[in-house]
């Protein structure tokens, strides 16, 4: 009865083998729990190992590799009951084992360098040298050994075992493969990842050095075209990039897919320590440009505001500054453009940068003079004598008329700066217009004054009704008058109260603000060809706006004065929530310095970070 039990067995399973079908009710439960104990007696007594899957193909040594390395694992003390030895013991039984696939094109290695287990690494690597050609599925060629097949096999996705151990970072099966097979130049997988480009991109240095070292010719190759090197830079690691450029100086001017070199990578985070590196690999890579814009890390630094890296490239290649990009901008537009101020100061002081980037144009005609637009540090460059401020571009427009057609309220400093040091509107397109001052801006939008009539109409309204709240509860304070006879007759009945002297000073600087913003608006229209008029209107939009936020506080402090200490503190903090987030909202909106603030508190934060 035994033995026709397993003549019937055997006929399934070869008929399993040869249609290459899984049976679809996966592995028999003893089966799995004695692959997952390594209860190799058990597995003795069944035939055709080698044909019992899960339904993802996993074989009874997949399935004990992977038991035997999980963290709950408690290493038995017999050595006869080790991994390593219950891995022999298997293969014993069924040698095809050693080289058989998953459905994810995994072997036994693969699971075994994933989970970091040296040790069968190091067994399955001497069954393969000590075994029998047959015993790997595709056979070894005439110039590559069972045991280097083994060892370069890939899954699905093209990782081979020393792909799973570096990304996970097992070192001792790094060591054991790179040194057991250290002629094997490991290929990129499906994603683009070689071994040496993983370690690099997840700074393993320790992993990193052990193939470099020890492999006689690695792969660098990385994703979207990227080299280790680029990795190694992006995340800023020193001794990675020097181990890369003794060994492969010439990585220093290859480029991604985007054109970008190691020198570019290294000049967006600027460390000046790698960029010495590069450069002293091969100082050629300063002068190669990017495939989108033609930028060069010099272009790139100054937009960055890395001063460093921009003393380091001029220092090695001089006339690298010379290059443009496809706009013919120099480093000195992108860092005005930028606001960079101490790329500006060091071209002003540098008379050969100075000779070249002060007055170039773009392909608009456009000087670095052109782009200015911020005063912390412009009229310090306008002042320089080397500065051509009369220069045209190709609309006709000098540096001054194009802060008059712009007519930003943070640039009448500007505007102030250039008069000073020698401009002069250029008048050269004035002909084309009906004629007027400033006809400038016509050209640039006809629809300009007629949204400044609407926003000063509306300003106007907004002041007029401030000032007409203020002036009645100036007249019905809080708490009314004292009415009974004496020396205190008709006198604020909360007059010592502090709230109340708040609401009286809050409300009475809201009313002469927006009084004096009424005021301004009558002398504007009276007269509205005087020059500096809508830096004017700017100083009265911002007393208008305090006006308001005095409004709102002493509303605040005047319902404090007369409501119970509870019902007080809630109306207060349900206004400031409010208050603030309208305050935050407006000043966002319309003040240049309080933009400036955001920009600067959120990149303290990012370096925070």
């Amino acid at each position: 009865m035994d033995h026709s039990a397993d003549q019937t067995e055997n006929a399934v399973d070869q008929e399993a083998a040869t249609d290459n079908t899984v049976l679809t009710r996966g592995m028999d439960l003893d089966v799995f729990d004695a692959a997952k104990e390594g209860k190799t007696d058990v597995l003795k007594r069944r035939h055709h190992l080698h044909q019992i899957l899960t339904p993802t193909k996993n074989t009874v040594l997949h399935i004990y590799i992977a038991f035997a390395s999980t963290p709950n694992y408690v290493e038995p003390e017999h050595e006869a009951l080790r991994p390593p030895s219950i891995v022999k013991e298997i293969l014993q039984m069924w040698p095809a084992l050693l080289s058989q696939k998953n459905e994810s094109g995994e072997t036994a290695l693969h699971i075994a360098a994933r989970h970091g287990r040296a040790d069968i690494v190091e067994l399955l690597i001497k069954t393969a040298k000590a075994g029998r050609p047959q015993d790997l599925e595709n056979g070894p060629t005439s110039s590559i050994a069972a045991w280097q097949m083994l060892i370069r096999e890939t899954n699905n996705e093209k990782d081979t075992a020393l792909h799973f151990a570096v990304r996970f970072n097992h070192f001792r099966v790094v060591e054991i493969l790179t040194r057991e097979d250290p002629d094997f130049s490991y290929s990129a997988n499906d994603a683009g990842e070689t071994p040496l480009y993983l370690a690099a991109e997840r700074k393993y240095g320790v992993l990193f050095s052990e193939i470099l070292s020890t492999c006689t010719d690695p792969n660098y190759q990385g994703l979207n075209g990227r080299t280790a090197l680029h990795a190694a830079l992006i995340y800023g690691d020193k001794k990675m990039t020097e181990e890369i450029l003794e060994k492969k100086k010439d990585l220093a001017i290859a480029a991604d897919e985007q054109g970008w070199t190691p020198l570019h990578y290294a000049a967006f985070s600027g460390c000046t320590s790698i960029v010495k590196q590069l450069l002293q690999a091969d100082r050629s890579s300063a002068y190669i440009v990017d495939k989108a814009d033609k930028k060069t890390a010099l272009h790139i630094a100054a937009s960055r505001g890395h001063i460093g890296v921009v003393k380091d490239l001029i220092s090695h290649c001089p006339d690298c500054c010379e290059l443009v990009d496809q706009r013919r901008r120099n480093a000195l537009h992108y860092a005005l453009e930028k606001h960079q101020s101490r790329i500006t100061t060091f071209v002003l002081k540098d008379s050969w940068l100075s000779n070249i980037l002060l007055n170039a144009k773009d392909v608009d005609g456009n000087t670095p003079l052109h782009l200015l637009d911020v005063s912390l540090f412009g009229t310090r460059f306008i002042g320089d004598a080397r500065v051509d401020k009369m220069t045209f571009n190709k609309e006709n427009m000098n540096a001054l008329d194009v802060i008059i057609a712009d007519d930003s309220r943070n640039e009448i400093y500007l505007e102030q700066a250039l008069k000073k040091n020698g401009a002069e509107s250029g008048h050269r397109i004035l002909s084309k217009s009906y004629g007027g001052h400033r006809k400038l801006k016509e050209n640039k939008g006809g629809e300009d004054t007629d949204e400044t009539n609407n926003v000063s109409e509306a300003h106007l309204v907004v002041a007029a009704l401030i000032a007409t709240v203020t002036f009645a509860a100036g007249f019905t304070i809080p708490g009314g008058y004292q009415s009974e006879k004496g020396p205190e007759q008709g006198s604020a009945v909360l007059s010592k109260n502090v709230a109340f002297k708040a609401f009286v000073i809050t409300n009475t600087l809201a009313l002469c603000m927006s009084s004096f913003s009424v005021l301004m608006h009558l002398y504007v229209s009276m007269h509205t060809k005087r020059k500096g008029i809508s830096a004017a209107f700017d100083e009265v939009l911002y007393t208008t706006m305090w006006a308001l936020i005095l409004m709102v506080v002493a509303f605040l402090t005047g319902t404090y004065a007369i409501l119970s200490p509870g019902l007080a503190i809630t109306a207060c903090v349900i206004g400031c929530f409010f208050f603030l987030i309208l305050t935050h909202a407006t000043l966002a909106e319309i003040s240049p310095t309080y933009q400036r603030l955001i920009v600067v508190s959120s990149r303290f934060q990012i370096y925070r970070r």
